[in-house]
């Protein structure tokens, strides 16, 4: 009888919760982005530092968070990353110091 009672008032909470999260969620529709590809550049930088897939990866979500990048694919195996940006955005500049922020060298490549 116990067990029975402590389970409805398990029951009750649990729908109470879904319930109330279910009524407070809200979608968020995707940003619309106007993106002129005139204004798109692509750099290809050498960064010394990155010794994996991890590092790959974290220097693509730091890169990826600087408003006006477009793309980034960085690569510990060929010791660079290919940034494409829109020039009216940010500039190469910002992108080198973020690169310097996540704890790499950056390295302009010829």
């Amino acid at each position: 009888m116990i067990y029975r009672k402590i389970l409805m008032r398990l029951l009750v909470i649990l729908l109470a919760t879904a319930a109330f999260s279910c009524a407070n969620s809200t979608k968020k529709e995707p940003a619309t982005i106007v993106v002129n590809e005139s204004d798109i550049i692509t750099e290809t930088l050498g960064v010394e530092g990155m010794t994996c897939v991890g590092c790959e990866v974290t220097l693509e979500k730091s890169l990826s968070k600087i408003k006006g990048v477009v793309h980034v694919k960085a690569s510990a195996k060929d010791d660079q990353a290919v940034i494409a940006f829109d020039s009216t955005k940010t500039d190469l500049p910002t992108i080198v110091e973020k690169i310097a922020e996540a704890g790499y060298k950056p390295v302009k490549k010829q």
